[in-house]
């Protein structure tokens, strides 16, 4: 699923996996005002990324893929989206003082807007 499909379901907090092709890149947070936040195990933090905001809103080069909080840990585990070695320390500075959020006040975010949607009574 691309992001500008799954934008009908926004005013909620959600994970993602994030590929390129078969090619898994990030585990994304989306808020509901649509920020997106990629983990970055060197931190152990979600941070902002425009990148993936500009892709996910717009572009659809990538592929956004629907998961929940337990497979997202299973990525959290993998270190999933580490940043490579190579990269300057000008480079790793921008990408972990971007704006961020603990790992787990984010999984309680997707937890509660999963329990709020499980309780709506439908229309």
């Amino acid at each position: 699923m691309s992001g500008p499909e799954d934008l009908s379901g926004n005013g909620e907090w959600r994970l993602l996996r994030v590929q390129a092709g078969e090619r898994l890149l990030w585990l994304c947070l989306v808020n509901p005002e649509l920020w997106t936040y990629v983990y970055i195990p060197d931190s152990g933090r979600f941070h902002l990324n425009k990148g993936v905001f500009v892709d996910y809103v717009w572009d659809g080069e990538l592929t956004y893929v629907p998961i929940d909080v337990q497979e997202a840990r299973g990525l959290i585990a993998a270190r999933v989206g580490a940043l490579p070695p190579e990269m300057t320390s000008d480079q790793r500075r921008r990408y972990l003082t971007d704006e961020q959020l603990d790992a787990e006040v984010a999984l309680t975010h997707v937890e509660r807007a999963s329990r709020e949607r499980d309780v709506k009574p439908e229309s």
